[in-house]
């Protein structure tokens, strides 16, 4: 069966007239008897009685209509959605973000979403070397984490994230004196499997301050590090984006250094085509306001 004849069954029955119905749909007379004729031949019924008054449909046709109607009303909306998807105004995009995005993506994505509501977007934490992994796979279309992107990964830079280190705000801290006042308090330490980025970037920082760090206790989360803090437990170092999550028991402290802070952006894989993460990109980049 053709879906134009079904489209032009549901025509003709709703114009009643052959030569109105011919012109809606753009198509000779003939060309519309056709159709209906082949449509008849398909279903093994005559579907109008022609009349000077017109085209009346007959008992098959009145029983038929509906579901031709539903069929052509089910196609058209199909129809343009794959119009939408095309351009990339509807569809679907897994977005990974890490703590240093906390408030960043779902920002980002509230106002997008308010621009493109047919995007589903699905939005996971996931530790950064994941986020790369997915993009490579396609299982993920954007991450917002830590730059540089590995190529054939490309990333666009949108804010700056460094190290702190977060203690019970109860203890005395003399930031002239940073180390020397930790000597006494335990070391809360991230799993470095759970963080391997944010892992190396501890490491890089404390050697360069020639400092080596007894770990007393690890925690999975950057949540459950601030619980440990919040209870006096010790101190850790973080992002600093992770102010935004801390409670009033949590004090941060600067740490100077040339590796006490890093980009953080937006990162896809170039070589997967997508259209709404294409129109994701775009809109990012006309409304990101670079944070030093």
């Amino acid at each position: 069966m053709d879906f134009g004849d079904l489209r032009t069954f549901c025509q003709l029955a709703e114009d009643g007239n052959y030569r109105v119905a011919s012109e809606h749909l753009h198509i000779t007379q003939s060309a519309l008897t056709k159709k209906i004729q082949r449509l008849e031949a398909f279903c093994g019924v005559v579907l109008f009685e022609r009349g000077r008054q017109g085209a009346s449909l007959t008992a098959a046709g009145v029983a038929l209509l509906p579901e031709a109607q539903r069929i052509v009303s089910n196609f058209e909306s199909y129809r343009s959605l794959t119009q939408r998807v095309a351009k990339g105004t509807a569809g679907n995009l897994n977005i990974g973000f890490g703590i240093s995005s906390y408030h960043l993506a779902p920002s980002y994505i509230a106002k997008f979403k308010k621009k493109y509501p047919e995007i589903h977007i699905s939005l996971n934490d996931i530790p950064s070397q994941n986020q790369s992994e997915a993009l490579l796979s396609g299982e993920l279309q954007l991450s917002f984490s830590r730059l540089p992107a590995i190529t054939p990964l490309k990333g666009m830079r949108l804010s700056r994230d460094y190290l702190v280190i977060a203690t019970h705000n109860s203890q005395i801290i003399d930031k002239n004196k940073l180390w020397y006042s930790l000597d006494s308090i335990d070391y809360l330490q991230l799993n470095p499997e759970r963080g391997m980025g944010l892992s190396q970037q501890i490491n890089m920082l404390l050697g360069e301050h020639e400092k080596k760090l007894n770990v007393a206790q690890e925690a999975d989360d950057i949540q459950t590090l601030l619980a440990l803090v919040s209870a006096n437990l010790g101190f850790t170092i973080v992002p600093a984006s992770v102010k935004n999550i801390a409670n009033e028991h949590v004090a941060f402290w600067e740490i100077s250094g040339e590796n006490s802070s890093w980009d953080v952006g937006l990162i896809w894989n170039e070589q997967l085509e997508n259209l709404a993460r294409d129109n994701f990109i775009q809109f990012v980049e006309q409304n990101r306001a670079l944070r030093p």
